[in-house]
């Protein structure tokens, strides 16, 4: 039974009637007073009964408003309504509170456009302040929901075959290299040493085939011991993986907890251990982990104490000495007095997706995302939009270190199972910031994998370097830029040549993640290296921005590798005359040299020389050919 709150219900049963559209005998309204008591005191069967013989064969605004109010104190809102339009059809400038109820019922079906409509005109013909109080939030948050609905945004949303099957798969993640995807399935399987059948849970991953997804398999040991794991995300080198386990026996008491697990040296993933206590509380849940591209903050949801509603997104972050510090309530412009759930936070590490049932929410719980401004701070979420949002409940979604593609499971569509994963194109106003994501490999030029290289990253337009660790000889880098950034990639490791790669904003190759492998040669008297990326305009010796930057870097290499002795070398293909060509070669080689110098290499270390065509590596019967031989390379003199 709905409970009616506002004293001014009791106001208009009693003598509202009785100002407007009243009905003409004295014996009518003597029931209708009769009757509107009866509903006060919740005898709705007598006020029924009373009502009907008032009512008689005639339609009588004031007697279908008592039957609608009647009829929406019992949760009977198709009757309600239908008195409540017969009521405004009579009297239709009057009953302020009869259109607050038909906007009321409206809300309650999150039908906003109706909502809105009848609260309006229920505030313009005058409302008690309590009530008008209330009308008036309603028919703002109304609005505002109306207009998301009215407005929808591109939404293409396509099963992910091989992933989804008959069974339910649910709670997916991508790995930030996109290469692999973990979701929990469940469905039917064989006991073991029986022929029943129950229904179970498996911690599955995917990974990729050629355009698809594999139909997955269970995470292998020390995984699915539990009878619920999943809610994974991993780090961007795919080493550690956070995750969440439910009702387990590890941590000693049945609730949901946050755990993890790394790779050992042998590939095998480490025992499974739980977070401390001060992230896992005793009496509070926590769940659905997120960890930034740096690997040093993870938000996830907790319905802790002292948070803003029920559950809300909390974050750690790691100390100098990698432990993990006490969570920290993400703030009031994220968490609600209602719920929020399900954090995403991308590869950007300033683009958070997560899902509340706050206003203003389509339906039950909605997708919303976030960006932190230039302070760091999480700015007001916005409503990712409708149909990508409807009346029903929308957790989970996550979206592709490239920004192209947003994933989310669902059994609200014609998929191949029950709960089934879907992919749809990212709009551009809720797509993440552009990430750079490179990894790959380094070795010698016989195959060994080096260690102890160091990678530095530098974005031309801020000049910001950033170191990157190589272990084992593998590299993973995610990095953040505007979409006007150049980066500059540069390997070193002392007795090896330099060896770098520009890289263009204007590049689509590296809009996605990408993987690269880098060969480090061993330096050797008399060798000669090509230094990449060293251009000049045709006929000119003058250095452009990329090379520049590119010579910046060779001049750290340098200084790092202090003995050596080397001659930078010009070459040209075989366009124009040999003269020509040779003074070309002599200038262009005279030009970083002196670059060189004015950056700190000294005179006695450094020497020039400049070959025109003499010297092809390659046929000049192609462009491509001819492209190759126009070359700088730096010959080891000594070292």
């Amino acid at each position: 039974m709905r409970i009616i709150f506002l004293f001014s219900f009791f106001f208009f049963l009693q003598f509202s009637y009785a100002q407007d559209c009243l009905p003409e005998d004295g014996k009518t309204k003597r029931m209708c007073n009769r009757a509107s008591s009866l509903i006060e005191k919740n005898q709705f069967y007598k006020a029924q009964n009373l009502l009907k013989k008032a009512k008689g064969n005639k339609d009588i605004p004031a007697i279908n408003r008592l039957f609608s109010i009647l009829y929406w104190k019992q949760d009977k809102d198709l009757l309600a309504e239908e008195f409540a339009l017969k009521t405004i059809e009579f009297c239709p400038q009057k009953n302020p509170l009869v259109y607050y109820l038909l906007g009321e019922l409206n809300y309650d079906r999150k039908m906003y456009g109706h909502a809105s409509k009848y609260l309006e005109k229920s505030i313009a013909l005058g409302l008690d302040e309590i009530t008008k109080n209330k009308a008036e939030k309603m028919y703002e948050q109304a609005k505002v929901i109306a207009d998301i609905i009215n407005n929808p945004v591109p939404f293409n949303p396509q099963v992910v075959e091989g992933i989804s099957t008959k069974a339910d798969e649910y709670l997916p993640i991508l790995s930030p290299d996109q290469e692999m995807v973990f979701y929990t399935r469940r469905g039917k399987k064989n006991d073991i040493g029986s022929l029943t059948q129950s229904i179970t849970e498996e911690f599955i991953f995917s990974t990729e085939d050629s355009t698809n997804f594999n139909a997955g398999n269970p995470m292998p040991f020390p995984f699915n011991r539990n009878s619920n794991e999943g809610g994974a995300s991993i780090t961007i080198d795919n080493n550690t993986l956070y995750f969440t386990i439910c009702a387990n026996s590890i941590s000693g008491y049945n609730n949901c907890d946050l755990f993890y697990t790394f790779k050992k040296t042998d590939g095998k993933w480490s025992e499974i251990t739980a977070f401390n206590k001060k992230i896992n509380g005793i009496k509070s849940w926590e769940s659905q982990p997120s960890v930034s591209a740096d690997g040093n903050t993870i938000i996830f949801a907790s319905d802790r104490k002292g948070g803003f509603g029920g559950a809300d997104l909390y974050f750690i972050k790691k100390n100098v000495k990698g432990e993990w510090l006490e969570p920290k309530n993400l703030g009031k412009n994220i968490n609600t007095k209602d719920n929020e759930k399900s954090p995403f936070l991308h590869t950007d590490s300033e683009t958070m997706f997560f899902a509340s049932n706050q206003f203003p929410s389509v339906g039950g719980y909605d997708i919303f995302f976030c960006r932190k401004d230039s302070l760091g701070n999480w700015q007001k979420p916005k409503n990712i939009g409708y149909p990508i949002n409807t009346i029903a409940d929308e957790l989970g979604l996550f979206v592709s270190t490239d920004g192209k593609k947003a994933y989310f499971a669902s059994n609200q569509l014609n998929g191949i199972g029950g709960w089934d994963l879907y992919a749809f194109d990212l709009y551009d106003e809720a797509k993440p910031k552009k990430v750079l994501f490179l990894k790959g490999e380094l070795r010698d030029e016989n195959g060994n994998l080096l260690s102890d290289a160091s990678i530095q990253l530098k974005n031309i337009r801020t000049k910001e370097n950033k170191q990157i660790s190589v272990q084992n000889g593998e590299y993973t880098i995610a990095v953040t830029l505007d979409k006007e950034d150049d980066i500059l990639l540069s390997i070193n490791k002392k007795g090896y040549a330099f060896n770098s790669t520009y890289i263009s904003s204007n590049n689509d190759d590296f809009s996605s993640p990408k993987k690269i492998d880098f060969e480090l040669e061993q330096l050797g008297n008399g060798k000669a290296f090509r230094l990449d990326n060293i251009y000049f305009a045709t006929n000119s010796f003058e250095l452009n921005n990329t090379s520049s930057e590119i010579l910046f870097a060779f001049s750290d290499y340098l200084k790092l590798n202090n003995s050596l002795r080397l001659a930078i070398h010009g070459h040209t293909d075989n366009i124009g005359s040999a003269s020509a060509n040779l003074l070309l070669s002599k200038n262009r080689a005279k030009a970083v040299f002196s670059f060189l110098l004015d950056n700190g290499i000294k005179k006695d270390r450094l020497d020039f020389q400049g070959f025109g065509k003499q010297k092809p590596i390659i046929t000049n019967e192609t462009e491509k050919g001819r492209a190759q031989n126009r070359r700088t390379e730096f010959v080891i003199l000594g070292q």
